[in-house]
């Protein structure tokens, strides 16, 4: 006879959600995406395998929100650091290197720069999840796009355009092998030059 997953108080769901979220992001963190299972996670949480699908509809759909809850952190890191000071060619290629260096140090997003891990995760997940982020980073990067625009010191382009370069300059750390040796280089490179054709000096 198969057990249906016993139903949880509100305030039960809001507690093991969140239980979820904290050890996934420690099993990610420390087995990557493929070698974590629905049955460590839901172990560790303390509630079955059927339990966990009234959260979740999938590992990678887990996954996903722990990536954004990390994500949205570095976006806000970023945003300061971003409005801080008067915006020059300089600075935004700075930035844009030391972005870079923060997703490589945090162990969930550097994740989503391995492209085997990137590409498994993209193809069990629905293309919405996609559009989703796209989204969001436009959301959080229109209005300071516009902002400069408005102050003179970015090209008058339209500002989603923009969103797209800066994040086609991010997904180039899907192809850091296939760059090879001099991927560092080459970003520092590539990033002085994005800087300049947006930045108005």
């Amino acid at each position: 006879m198969i057990r249906c997953p016993r139903k949880f108080r509100e305030e039960e769901k809001e507690t093991i959600r969140q239980t979820l979220l904290e050890t996934a992001k420690a099993m990610f963190r420390q087995y990557g995406i493929q070698k974590t299972t629905v049955a460590a996670l839901t172990e560790a949480a303390g509630i079955s395998q059927g339990a966990f699908y009234l959260f979740f509809p999938s590992k990678e759909a887990l996954f996903y929100e722990v990536f954004q809850m990390e994500e949205r952190k570095l976006r806000e890191i970023l945003l300061v650091e971003w409005t801080e000071k008067p915006l020059t060619q300089e600075r935004l290629a700075v930035l844009l290197v030391q972005a870079v260096k923060l997703i490589e140090q945090e162990p969930i997003l550097r994740l989503m720069i391995d492209r085997k891990e990137y590409e498994l995760l993209m193809r069990k997940l629905p293309p919405e999840y996609a559009d989703h982020h796209t989204t969001e980073d436009e959301d959080a990067l229109v209005p300071l796009i516009e902002k400069w625009q408005d102050e003179g010191v970015m090209v008058k382009e339209n500002p989603r355009t923009i969103v797209a370069v800066i994040r086609s300059f991010f997904l180039q750390l899907l192809y850091r092998d296939e760059i090879g040796e001099k991927f560092a280089e080459a970003l520092v490179l590539q990033a002085k030059w994005l800087a300049k054709g947006l930045v108005e000096e």
